[in-house]
């Protein structure tokens, strides 16, 4: 699609009729009747004018002349530099404690957002100009991220202010200043460890080249005893990783791809030191710290490349867009700005709407409407009343709500559950894994080789030949696709499947998906919004007792349904009897006892009223009291808008479409013929016992539902997607969980998972192909240690780049799906 531009003159006289067409500042439509005007220029809004003016008054037009000849007149979308937001919290002890180091005590960092171009940068980067407090600003197109140096009064506040008056955003971040520290500590241990090999290999080479050129005697003996020398801290210090791999190896009675390297460092170095004590010239002490140098080298070079491909969480822990909240201070008796890493259980805290929770809790306000959809999958907002338990994750979806804290971080339901799901990544995606199922054969192979070879080759020629044949061998034999690329393609799989929306509980789904013919939906929910509006209901003719009784039942029900009812009835005013021997009536509905009453929630068959509602799907719900039919409800629920689409990509796909559902025939009949789905393929009113026993009737099966409601036939099907319900729950019984509710999601997943396993396969493939090959000739003595230190990480890069290739096409069909 291509962008039209708009150009305008900058320099457009003040009493000429106004021509332009698009905002100045962000180039949207200018609309007639609300036109804002100055200095005889257009802008859409109070916002842009502002902004305008500010810049004009700085002397900072040139934004405009910069962005309109770098890209045109490029729309974006302006902040609002009036509204009320402050940042003084920002000057306070505690938040320059949490967003500024020792080391650098008037730096912080930002993250600007609404960056889109250069002329943003420019006009960021001359902020220093026009703001006493700041001295330097230096921002990165590639993170939007600006780091800010103050000058010693430190008014760290001042930077997000006039950011916000430039019609930006810019929110303080911080580092995890702990796991980096860890990190740059690993790391600088291994980097001592290879730097001691390197200076012991380096002098050990140059004093064998004095040998090797003629030195004899007494200095050949005093070289060959300082190559002892230096060697001994390479075998011991330097080589230390190596064996500790392989006492942790044996340990576990496992085969370890460093058991060969330990045994051509342990046989080379006792020959050698038997030689020299001997009188023998046969010594290796060059040959051996060299390859422990290059050996270290390698793998800190493809350490360092997959922490840089594959370094990001696999799961964002942090849901909240912002690191401040509102707690409420006894000795002042106001609320205040506070990290929210300050929280602790009893304190006090007030958000308002749109705010995501950050801890578990008890509301303190009288009502709150909450949008579930992280804990239960439901978009439906639901009504707590005091003293109800809220949950992290949720949002509030009313003005204003006060809450009393219980839980926080790693302690909140939501923290759990992401620490537990995180875990499980982690063990998915660990080397051990794979080295367990096919490595440990490889090494094996690789070792009986390398002994093999080793002897016969000293026999034929000498031990000095046969241990440079050896440690070729070894270096140039590396088991990368089984220990190094196939958990980076399953480590960007799972990282793919999250960015989509989509938790994976066993990554046997991959291999799975490939036997996939049968494809099963819940209709609820699933196929359909599942949220229902209530579309008639005469609630007067209730008593306040019978209300306050339905009330109170319904709310003990998860459902759409009674999440309609309880929504409808949440305003009024109704004392909530105790309900007791609540239970569902699969495919029916629920009874409960209140007040003494017994009281039944039925779904009846739906009424024909369907051709005046356009695609709503109407339920009724016929309310008993004591077996007297007391009152009846008319719902409405609308199919999905992406259910078509999906529907026919996967028929087009050859895949065998079902529909399996509890409801009334009627209703699901609607639903199979507005997606055209063939009859004999649709089921109703089955209960979950049923619907288990036909997914298990139906081999090479997938069910997509509610990870409660269809628990069973999740976990009968090969491969269980729960599309909504509890997270918690629902991975305890299936293998995905979608959670953006989104059938689009199980298209690219399908996507996604036959990439991952072409890549696994083509790795598979070369690293067989190139250790067959590339091992002959080193045996052969066509490839030093040398060379061979070099194809072994070149091999791992190719390895990597196919795997990157592989994401890369993906990603690339994807935006061709999405354009076409």
């Amino acid at each position: 699609m291509q962008r039209t531009v708009h150009s305008f003159s900058l320099n457009h006289p003040p009493n000429h009729p106004l021509k332009q067409t698009h905002c100045l500042h962000c180039g949207d439509e200018v609309v007639t009747t609300n036109i804002m005007e100055s200095d005889g220029k257009a802008f859409c809004c109070q916002g842009c004018r502002s902004v305008y003016e500010l810049l004009h008054q700085l002397g900072l037009d040139g934004y405009y002349r910069l962005k309109e000849s770098l890209y045109g007149e490029e729309k974006q979308v302006p902040i609002d530099p009036d509204s009320p937001e402050s940042y003084e919290y920002l000057n306070q002890d505690n938040f320059i404690k949490l967003y500024t180091t020792e080391e650098s005590p008037l730096s912080m960092n930002f993250y600007i957002e609404g960056i889109h171009c250069a002329a943003c940068l420019w006009l960021i980067e001359r902020i220093p100009r026009t703001v006493p407090d700041i001295e330097s600003v230096s921002l990165s197109m590639s993170t939007n991220v600006a780091e800010v140096k103050f000058k010693k009064e430190k008014r760290f506040s001042s930077f997000p202010e006039i950011v916000k008056r430039f019609g930006y955003k810019a929110h303080p971040i911080k580092m995890d200043e702990e796991a980096e520290e860890l990190k740059d500590r690993e790391n600088r241990r291994f980097l001592v460890r290879l730097g001691v090999a390197a200076v012991c290999a380096g002098n050990i080479m140059l004093l064998s080249a004095a040998i090797y050129s003629g030195a004899s005697g007494i200095f050949a003996r005093l070289f060959t005893l300082l190559n002892l020398m230096l060697t001994i801290p390479v075998i011991t210090y330097s080589a230390y990783p190596f064996y500790k791999s392989v006492f942790s190896s044996f340990r576990a009675k496992r085969a370890s791809i460093d058991i060969p390297v330990v045994f051509v460092i342990m046989v080379g170095f006792s020959l050698s030191a038997y030689n020299y004590f001997k009188g023998s010239d046969q010594i290796y002490f060059d040959s051996i710290t060299a390859f422990i140098f290059l050996l270290l080298a390698s793998r800190y070079f493809l350490k360092s490349v997959q922490e840089r491909i594959s370094g990001k969480q696999l799961l964002n822990r942090d849901l909240f867009s912002s690191n401040r909240i509102l707690i409420w201070d006894d000795s002042s008796g106001q609320y205040f700005f506070q990290p929210m890493g300050d929280l602790k259980p009893g304190d006090k805290i007030k958000l308002t709407i749109g705010d995501r929770i950050p801890v578990d809790g008890k509301l303190l306000s009288s009502y709150a409407q909450l949008n579930l959809s992280v804990l239960t999958g439901e978009n439906i907002p639901q009504t707590v009343l005091k003293d109800d338990n809220v949950f992290a994750g949720s949002i509030l979806e009313s003005d204003e709500a006060v809450i009393k804290v219980t839980n926080t971080g790693k302690s909140t339901r939501i923290g759990k559950i992401l620490n537990e799901v995180e875990k499980n990544y982690q063990s998915k995606i660990s080397f051990s894994t794979f080295s367990d199922k096919y490595a440990t054969v490889f090494t094996s192979l690789v070792g009986i080789i390398a002994i093999a070879s080793f002897l016969t080759f000293s026999s034929i020629y000498d031990s000095s030949e046969g241990l440079n044949r050896v440690m070729a061998f070894i270096l140039i034999a590396c088991p990368c696709a089984f220990v190094f690329a196939l958990p980076l393609s399953l480590g960007l799989s799972l990282q793919s499947a999250v960015e989509n929306g989509v938790l994976v509980n066993d990554t046997k789904v991959f291999d799975k998906l490939q036997s996939i013919k049968n494809i099963f939906f819940d209709k609820t929910g699933t196929l359909t919004k599942g949220v229902f509006k209530i579309l008639n209901w005469n609630i007067e003719q209730l008593s306040q007792e019978d209300q306050a009784a339905i009330l109170a039942i319904e709310r003990e029900s998860n459902h759409p349904i009674a999440r309609a009812i309880v929504t409808h009835l949440s305003d009024k005013k109704l004392g909530l009897p105790v309900v007791e021997e609540f239970k569902h009536i699969y495919s029916k509905g629920v009874q409960a006892k209140a007040n003494n009453h017994i009281y039944k929630f039925v779904s009846d068959k739906c009424i024909n009223c369907q051709k005046d509602l356009n695609e709503v799907i109407t339920t009724r719900i016929l309310i008993y009291k004591d077996e007297s039919l007391i009152s009846e409800i008319l719902l409405g629920d609308s199919i999905k808008e992406d259910a078509k689409y999906v529907i026919e990509e996967l028929k087009g796909r050859k895949f065998n479409i079902f529909i399996l559902s509890g409801d009334k025939e009627n209703n699901v009949k609607q639903v199979s013929e507005r997606l055209s789905i063939p009859l004999k393929n649709v089921f109703w009113e089955q209960t979950p016992e049923e619907k288990s026993e036909i997914i298990k009737s139906k081999k090479n099966s997938m069910m997509i539902g509610d990870g409660l409601n269809d628990a069973g036939a999740l976990s009968s099907a090969d491969i269980g997607v729960a599309i909504q319900g509890s997270v918690e729950e629902s991975l305890k019984v299936s293998d995905l969980y979608v959670l953006n509710n989104d059938l689009f999601t199980i298209v690219d997943f399908f996507d996604h998972g036959s990439a991952m396993v072409q890549t696994m396969k083509r790795n598979r493939s070369f690293s067989v192909v190139y250790n067959l090959t590339a091992g002959t000739f080193a045996l052969l003595g066509f490839i030093t240690p040398l060379v061979a230190a070099i194809l072994m990480p070149l091999s791992s890069l190719i390895l990597i780049s196919s795997t990157l290739y592989g994401k890369k096409v993906l990603a690339m069909k994807d935006v061709k799906r999405m354009y076409s």
